[in-house]
């Protein structure tokens, strides 16, 4: 009777409690303990082996140590009704009575804490992995005994083996380039010091072999204190930032090369955001405008574009903001500080960051007015010449023409060959004249085009019909080959003949003699394909890049015996191009050269006469070829 206010309350208590009696079955166990182990009724009666990992009584009370009484055991393993382990921490305690030796347990069930130091043990694997993966050095240093522990990859950084008996810090001192050695120090001092809680520094330092110097970082945390206050230790990494600074050095290099290229460029220069606004303009630009840096990036651009550019400019940046483009080019008009205009060549080219998001703007402003006067003097020089010229060409050719007219003139054979050699030299001279002219106003955007719809195919039987003596002088003949009746494109009748009498004659004068010129005219869709195809020695690969360049001709020594100014395919190309088509060649060297441009369909003018000067009588139905 005298117990049992004691086994009430130790019934009653929330921790595990079971004792064992002499023989080893246990005596007593509260519900706490019953449930730990996974029974629904007390465990009395069962043996402490069959829910302890101990074989006997004396196994049990080995873990005490006399003369102690008592003995905490870290970690055993229970077993419960299900026969699943459970770690357990026991305060175990025995006395003897009258019964034998007695046992008592306190029990704790540790499956959480070995769940969460398991837990905790993976991820100190994997941040050790983590860490040595990244070749990243740690160390710990003590300042009170002025002592350093440090990792194998520290080590491994500093080219030393595990069984180098060397001083790391003296070491590490001694190979620390001088210049650098207090900046180096200077991150754990700060923390040894207790002014910052984080620090880091970047040194050089000198391979084991003294034949390189690498760049090193050190970063300095997790500071230890002791009950007085005193930082006891600190510990930091160190890792090889080599590449790092080499790509540092080389961006500022390039960075510096940059900006050396904007400010003292002889062409202007002009960052902008986004927005519009200014970010940076060189020296150049301000002095073609006449304002200073301080005043220009004061002004928006449009306070400073020529209105005859204004919308044109606008739009352009605009889609350039919105990131539809990514560069243009274009003549714009500038005002500067004393109201007169400059013009310029403006490259326009976007810059987005690395997400590719439009960043800012780069612009480069080449002043053409200087060029765009001595064109204008140019050409006004060449048309007053051109015009000079022609006048009394005119006249000239028209003399010779009545003189060679004059039938019962009694002429010598000798006189009618200069009369003739004059007259081709004249018409020569004529074509050249009007050539240059053309040029002349292609070259500053003076030639209008009187676009309409015609007959293409009626057209190109006009350039045939019209360019039949230069296929007889050259020994060839045209042939029209066509699978359509009619075809109807947009275009400039006077100006188409100048396209065909160009590729006309050019085909004559370089096909082998006796062979037909092909003249086709094929239906593309939304365009006619107009081609002339001739049998020669073809375009040199060397020329053809070139071929539409004014001026430009192949084995000059030969074309010359064949006439030209080389001027008739660039104009055909503005011509083309003007009228909304293209222009090109394929060429075979020694074998075929076909010369196409192509012309925007346009619907037939249905009653509207069409009026060609010269046309021929459209073609019997089903007919497909027409030679001259």
């Amino acid at each position: 009777m005298p117990n049992e206010p004691v086994l009430k309350a130790f019934k009653h208590i929330r921790v595990p409690v079971m004792t064992v009696d002499a023989a080893g079955k246990i005596s007593h166990s509260n519900a706490a303990a019953d449930s730990l182990f996974g029974y629904d009724q007390s465990m009395m009666g069962l043996t402490v082996a069959q829910v302890i990992d101990v074989q006997s009584v004396a196994a049990l009370n080995s873990y005490i140590h006399p003369p102690e009484i008592d003995a905490n055991i870290q970690l055993i393993m229970g077993k419960t009704s299900a026969g699943a382990e459970v770690p357990l921490a026991i305060h175990l305690t025995a006395w003897s009575d009258e019964d034998g030796l007695q046992h008592a347990m306190i029990l704790r069930n540790l499956t959480e804490i070995v769940k969460k130091e398991k837990t905790t043990s993976i991820e100190l694997k994997r941040a050790n992995t983590a860490i040595n993966s990244a070749q990243i050095g740690v160390f710990e240093y003590f300042p009170i005994e002025d002592r350093a522990v440090v990792s194998g990859m520290w080590r491994k950084l500093m080219e030393l083996d595990r069984a180098d008996p060397v001083d790391t810090q003296v070491e590490w001192r001694s190979r620390v380039h001088l210049d650098d050695l207090s900046n180096a120090l200077e991150a754990v001092r700060l923390c040894v010091d207790g002014e910052q809680e984080k620090a880091t520094s970047e040194y050089r330092l000198l391979s084991k072999d003294g034949n390189e110097w690498r760049w090193m970082q050190v970063s300095v945390a997790g500071i230890t204190k002791n009950n007085a206050g005193q930082i006891t230790s600190v510990i930091g990494s160190m890792s090889d930032i080599s590449k790092r600074k080499e790509f540092e050095f080389s961006l500022r290099d390039s960075n510096e090369q940059f900006r050396s290229a904007f400010e003292n460029s002889p062409i202007g220069h002009v960052i902008f955001g986004i927005d519009g606004r200014w970010w940076r303009v060189n020296a150049a630009l301000c002095e073609a405008l006449g304002y200073s840096k301080e005043d220009i990036v004061h002004k928006s651009a449009a306070d400073l574009t020529h209105p005859e550019s204004m919308q044109r400019s606008s739009e352009q940046f605009a889609r350039l903001g919105r990131g539809e483009i990514d560069n243009y080019v274009e003549d714009r008009g500038y005002i500067r500080s004393d109201g007169s205009t400059m013009w310029a060549k403006v490259t326009v080219s976007l810059v987005r960051d690395t997400s590719g998001r439009p960043n800012h703007i780069l612009c480069q402003v080449m002043d053409l007015t200087e060029q765009r006067r001595l064109n204008a003097m140019k050409g006004e020089f060449v048309a007053t010449i051109s015009h000079e010229l022609r006048t009394p060409l005119t006249s000239v050719l028209g003399s010779i023409q009545l003189i060679r007219a004059l039938k019962d003139e009694n002429l010598s054979d000798k006189v009618q060959r200069l009369l003739s050699i004059a007259h081709q030299n004249g018409d020569r001279l004529y074509a050249l004249i009007n050539d240059i002219l053309d040029f002349e106003k292609f070259s500053v955007n003076q030639m209008d085009l009187s676009l309409d719809s015609y007959d293409v195919i009626s057209q190109t039987k006009d350039a045939m019909l019209a360019n039949t003596h230069i296929a007889d002088s050259f020994n060839v003949q045209y042939q029209l080959i066509s699978d359509i009746e009619d075809a109807f494109g947009k275009i400039d009748p006077r100006r188409f003949q100048q396209v065909m009498n160009n590729l006309l004659t050019n085909a004559a004068k370089f096909a082998y003699p006796n062979t037909e010129i092909a003249i086709r005219v094929d239906d593309l869709g939304d365009y006619h394909k107009v081609s002339v195809t001739n049998q020669g020695e073809g375009v040199p690969h060397a020329f053809r890049d070139q071929i539409f360049s004014p001026f430009s001709q192949a084995k000059e020594a030969d074309t010359r015996s064949r006439g030209g100014t080389g001027l008739g395919l660039a104009i055909s190309k503005q011509i083309v191009e003007l009228s909304g088509g293209e222009i090109g060649f394929d060429s075979i060297v020694a074998d075929k050269t076909s010369f196409w441009f192509t012309v925007s369909k346009e619907p037939s003018p249905g009653h509207k006469p069409v009026n060609h000067t010269n046309s021929i009588p459209k073609p019997m139905t089903g007919r497909k070829r027409t030679t001259f």
